[in-house]
């Protein structure tokens, strides 16, 4: 969503990202140039209301799936040690001013996310507002 911050902004939307790890992780990554807040959601409080869940034990034994974690850990700019529940998938909501989830894309596996396009693309449906062209 970095990538895309500024184009989510133009379309009167704001980031928050949300994660189970630590404070100092969300602080470190606030410090290193994420241009939206970062949040700890310690118990999952988030992840349960929107109905994000956890991977089960038996998908870890797709080779698929380690790839794809391996990869999340390498583009993360966590310091430090993994902190949170690293069984907890990840997932995108798009909640309008009224609080309502207007959508939501659930992670099936680690490392599964939305294609950008598709999250400016529901953003605009929810919004009724145009982005610039995407190339």
């Amino acid at each position: 969503m970095r990538e895309a911050h500024p184009e989510i902004e133009r379309l009167g939307a704001r980031v928050i990202a949300v994660g189970t790890g630590a404070d100092y992780q969300a602080q470190h990554l606030m410090d290193s140039g994420t241009p939206f807040p970062c949040l700890v959601d310690a118990d999952a409080r988030l992840y349960a209301a929107l109905g994000i869940g956890r991977i089960e034990w038996h998908e870890w034994l797709k080779p698929a799936v380690w790839g794809n974690y391996l990869r999340a850990l390498r583009r993360e700019s966590r310091p430090g040690r993994v902190t949170g529940d690293p069984r907890r998938l990840s997932g995108v909501a798009i909640i309008g001013p009224d609080r309502r989830v207007r959508w939501v894309y659930r992670s099936r596996v680690p490392g599964d996310y939305p294609p950008v396009g598709t999250v400016l693309d529901e953003l605009q449906c929810t919004t009724g507002r145009s982005g610039h062209p995407r190339g």
